[in-house]
């Protein structure tokens, strides 16, 4: 059909009503030109993927990745195309089938082959989450850093330890910024299992059993040898039944993918597709690397397409699927359909850099579940960092001051203002996350094997989890690297209650002499005169006719110092840095 033109460009989300992430890196990450890049570079991916196993000549594959770039394709009339197909993908395959066309009409029509569109849609959002949860790891590696020299730097810092908003017993502000790190520590590790291994690629096919890249790879085995689109030299990479198609039966001549240490090399033959004298086009050290004989990026004659022996998705030797699992012949016959689609799956993974799944994940979404528990915890940890931060620079209490330049924090009414912006950005992201991440995991539960509706309601619920996460993160780091503490202001909040904060320990100390429910009534009514009175508690206790000649005015005095009431803090705080530390060194 054809398309009214798009609209005039509406206004670009620039961020106003998320001033978390606004002018953060994540924003280049997650963009709509950085979604865009990323379908680009799994479709150049999968070309390289089949390329591999020769059901994609090495030249097309080359074409494709050198066209796979955003600046090629109107991103406006893209999101409007959408519209008519509900996905985005269906459009961009068009599009970059013209441009690959402009420059090589042959290759055109390997563009997207065998493929749908979640398959390309899919492994572009772990390639974009990949890409932000790298920034996210790095700014809580460096807010983790700044917040165990925080702990260790006031270890000793005695100050008020609060729970129900009020003045429970002393504790240490070491104990405080430790338990911060504690908690960034635990995000981290959760960002690490999965950008380490729960970032798959997407392969399944129309409706999840690859039977799409299957006839695709039938169809061009069956073209056979030295025939247009035939994978040159003998290669049959692919048999329905295992039977060997254009391979030359008895003879050394054909190449099945495997029996060479370099991954699924093909040679010679000058057919379309094959690298003079050598194997087939590799390897992609990045997205926009191209490939093919005489290409720019092409490898010399004699390089493998690939990193090398064959790898799975963490970088490990995959089992040889061309030995003696079922389906598979030896070099030069053809391979079943379950050792084709593993082999794709593994190539595809090596291609972009993400895991291997072990079933297609188009209806089964748990990547995107696992995602969204990570990006919540992540930003509700640095919220709890936020939150107290914001209780404590409070005017009344006082003991925290956020970092910045003047000017930062001011109000448009209150000259006297200095609002703690930083903390109040990372909360506002820490509100939002989890509740995103719970429609995200919502749509794990969708019909069929492929979601009408579930499925797209994740697009922007993901991207909105990973962009205020990541604001969040980089807002984190400023935050604990720059952080005031006052320890003038810890130590007057602490006397506030005239020793009133240590009433749990005079009570245990006298429950020995007086019995437990004496002592706890004896304290009760003690803290009660002394805070009606405003007199220190040891100077009440000390007139208490059920004390005398049990303790003196000076031993009363001693045992109501909130100093010397903070329990096991500095050892905690040495073993939080301890167990801990090589957390901040993780990668």
């Amino acid at each position: 059909m054809t398309l009214p033109p798009p609209p005039a460009d509406a206004d670009p989300d620039a961020g106003l009503l998320s001033p978390v992430r606004a002018g953060t890196p994540v924003e280049a990450v997650v963009g709509d030109r950085a979604w865009l890049q990323a379908m680009l570079d799994a479709e150049a991916a999968l070309a390289r993927a089949q390329a591999r196993l020769g059901t994609v000549p090495g030249a097309a594959a080359a074409a494709i990745t050198a066209a796979a770039r955003a600046d090629r394709i109107d991103l406006r009339r893209l999101a409007v195309r959408a519209r008519e197909t509900a996905n985005p993908v269906v459009g961009l395959v068009e599009a970059l089938t013209a441009v690959v066309a402009a420059a090589d009409p042959a290759a055109a029509g390997y563009v997207h082959q065998g493929s749908t569109s979640q398959d390309i849609f899919d492994t572009a959002a772990m390639l974009v989450a990949g890409r932000a949860l790298r920034l996210v790891r790095a700014d809580l590696t460096r807010t983790a850093d700044a917040l165990a020299l925080l702990a260790g730097r006031h270890r000793d810092t005695v100050m008020a330890g609060r729970t129900l908003a009020l003045h429970a017993v002393p504790t240490t502000f070491g104990l405080k910024a430790a338990g911060w790190r504690s908690l960034v520590l635990d995000a981290a590790d959760r960002v690490d299992r999965l950008v380490r291994d729960g970032l798959p690629v997407s392969l399944g096919g129309a409706a999840g059993t690859l039977a799409g890249y299957l006839v695709h790879a039938d169809a061009r085995a069956r073209a056979g040898d030295g025939e247009e689109g035939g994978t040159g030299s003998g290669v049959a990479p692919y048999a329905p039944g295992g039977t060997p198609v254009g391979a030359a039966s008895g003879t050394d001549s054909g190449v099945g993918f495997g029996s060479c240490p370099e991954a699924h090399a093909s040679t010679g033959g000058g057919t379309e597709g094959a690298t003079p004298a050598g194997p087939a086009p590799g390897p992609y050290p990045d997205a926009h690397a191209s490939a093919g004989g005489g290409a720019e990026g092409a490898t010399s004659a004699g390089a493998a397409l690939g990193p090398g022996p064959y790898r799975d998705a963490h970088g490990g030797p995959s089992p040889d699927p061309h030995s003696t699992t079922e389906g598979v012949s030896p070099a030069g016959t053809a391979i079943g359909p379950g050792a084709y689609a593993d082999a794709l799956v593994d190539a595809f993974a090596a291609e972009t850099g993400l895991a291997r799944p072990g079933l297609p994940w188009h209806a089964l979404r748990t990547p995107i579940a696992d995602l969204a528990a990570a990006l919540s915890f992540t930003a509700a940890a640095l919220g709890k960092i936020a939150v107290d931060v914001q209780t404590l620079a409070r005017t009344e209490i006082g003991e925290l001051a956020e970092p910045g330049p003047a000017g930062r924090g001011g109000s448009s009414a209150m000259p006297h203002k200095r609002n703690p912006v930083l903390a109040t950005l990372i909360r506002s992201a820490a509100l939002q996350v989890p509740v995103l991440a719970a429609g995200l995991t919502q749509c794990v539960s969708v019909e069929d094997e492929r979601s009408a509706g579930g499925w797209h309601a994740e697009w922007q619920l993901l991207r909105e989890c990973l962009r205020l996460t990541g604001g969040a993160a980089h807002t984190a780091v400023e935050l604990a690297e720059g952080l005031g503490v006052r320890t003038d202001r810890m130590r007057g909040n602490l006397a506030l209650t005239g020793g009133r904060i240590v009433s749990e320990r005079v009570a245990a100390v006298l429950g020995g002499t007086l019995g437990k429910a004496a002592a706890r009534r004896l304290l009760t009514e003690a803290a009660a005169a002394a805070e009606s009175s405003g007199r220190p508690l040891s100077a009440v206790l000390a007139e208490a006719p059920e004390l005398a000649g049990v303790l003196s005015p000076e031993e009363l005095a001693g045992l109501c110092d909130p100093d010397h009431y903070t329990g096991a803090a500095g050892a905690l705080v040495d073993r939080a840095l301890e167990e801990r530390v090589r957390g901040a060194g993780r990668s």
